[in-house]
């Protein structure tokens, strides 16, 4: 069985758990000089009924240092994970279509993109 969760906070309590499970982490954000895009209108407009979708461009910068607080809390207790940065990358529905494959293959431990995955085994 293969699962997966956005947005997860980890309690001290689930540390020991963790050590037997696949973890990936990614975010976007600022990155040196790559910055998040205040406005794109291709995250702004959407085919539901909230169409308006700002794309939060702040969220995933503000996030950093609870991301690298996560990640010192997952070094010391020796759990194992996977991080990925996306410089740029926005912490919104879209921004996670476009990456989706990532966690993905990480979680049917494939790490190469060109690595084909049978989905129905």
């Amino acid at each position: 069985t293969i699962a997966a969760v956005v947005s997860k906070s980890i309690s001290p309590s689930e540390r020991e758990d963790l050590r037997s499970k696949t973890i990936y982490i990614d975010n976007g954000g600022d990155v040196d000089d790559t910055r998040v895009p205040v406005i794109d209108v291709m995250d702004h407009f959407t085919m539901n009924d909230r169409w308006w979708n700002p794309g939060y461009w702040w969220l995933d910068t503000t996030l950093q240092p609870m991301i690298d607080a996560v990640r010192f809390a997952l070094d010391q207790a020796g759990v194992q994970y996977r991080y990925e940065k996306f410089p740029g990358g926005r912490h919104n529905e879209r921004g996670w279509s476009q990456r989706i494959h990532r966690p993905l293959l990480h979680l049917y431990g494939k790490e190469n993109e060109n690595e084909s995955v049978n989905l129905f085994d």
